[in-house]
């Protein structure tokens, strides 16, 4: 099956630079290239009180250096993790967790938690996920939301050993140490 694949949107470019993704977070390598995959993850906060939103942290990241991350994931981080997901997914609508590519409208799809259908314009907090080759956005494989309560419940299922992996992660290549990040932010990173 080959992969369908369309432009980057916007709301998966960099907020820093207003474009997409030029490097990889970790390497450096080139990521609009053909044939290059790679993962955008971004963070973002509602602010309900004066309706906005801020992205928190953002980060592109070629599929080599991504796949040596989690090779530094604990083997019980990575089983409790798998099992999670298993179990997400066989609880959801079978329909969520396939894009109809005739009527496929991002912001809708992206408008809830892929796991637990819950606005995201209702959390404090949330991710979004997708993958990309070069200057597209792969849906084969869907962009997800990421909700606060699920980042919640995946973030106690990783070993210290991975916690210290995130935040050595977090504090080389996306900003302050953990613990002005959390005086911040208020939470530890979880990467998806």
């Amino acid at each position: 099956m080959s992969d369908f694949l369309v432009p980057i949107p916007e709301k998966f470019f960099s907020d820093a630079e207003g474009e997409p993704f030029k490097q990889c977070v970790v390497c450096g390598k080139d990521l609009l290239q053909p044939g290059v995959r790679y993962v955008v993850e971004k963070a973002i906060k509602n602010y309900k009180e004066d309706d906005v939103t801020s992205t928190v942290f953002e980060y592109a990241m070629c599929m080599d250096c991504y796949n040596e991350m989690q090779k530094g994931m604990s083997e019980e981080s990575m089983q409790n993790m798998q099992n999670y997901y298993m179990q997400m997914m066989r609880s959801m609508n079978p329909m969520r967790q396939f894009i109809d590519i005739n009527n496929f409208d991002l912001n809708r799809w992206l408008s809830q938690c892929f796991f637990k259908e819950q606005p995201v314009s209702e959390m404090d907090e949330y991710e979004i996920i997708g993958q990309f080759d070069g200057a597209n956005m792969i849906l084969n494989s869907p962009p997800m939301a990421i909700g606060q309560q699920v980042m919640e419940e995946m973030s106690e299922l990783i070993s210290e050993k991975t916690r210290g992996e995130m935040d050595r992660f977090r504090e080389q290549f996306l900003g302050p140490p953990p613990e002005i990040e959390e005086l911040i932010f208020g939470r530890k990173l979880l990467l998806i």
